[in-house]
């Protein structure tokens, strides 16, 4: 019995013309509509963020999902799918999101780092 690589649908945001009703929308839409019938997920690309923030991003993030469940359940949040989400339901064990809300605030995002590691993370914050 042999092994079947899947390969993730891979959706460009990048268009300079990616907005509600054109052409690049409506066809961006579909795609994304497609790719979640067929995958339930897909994977996004944006070139315009340098792939060295990229990756920044994604180990700041694993350091986040690598802390213990009760560090994570800190981040509590009164807006639904905010603050942390996750390993609730036994159905979905692998399931995990967070959102910082005013993260546009610096002060805001260093109130959360602290809340998350009080020793400090320079590389989250």
């Amino acid at each position: 019995m042999g092994s079947k690589n899947i390969k993730l649908p891979k959706i460009n945001f990048s268009h300079e013309d990616l907005k509600p009703d054109t052409l690049e929308w409506n066809q961006v839409k579909s795609q994304v509509y497609k790719a979640l019938v067929e995958y339930g997920c897909f994977e996004a690309f944006f070139d315009k963020i340098p792939i060295n923030l990229q990756k920044s991003i994604f180990e700041v993030s694993q350091e986040f999902f690598d802390l213990p469940l009760q560090t994570k359940l800190k981040n509590i949040s009164t807006k639904p799918f905010s603050g942390y989400v996750g390993q609730y339901h036994p159905s979905i064990p692998l399931a995990e999101s967070m959102g910082i809300i005013d993260s546009n605030i610096p002060h805001k995002v260093e109130k959360y780092t602290q809340l998350l590691w009080p020793q400090g993370n320079p590389s989250f914050w």
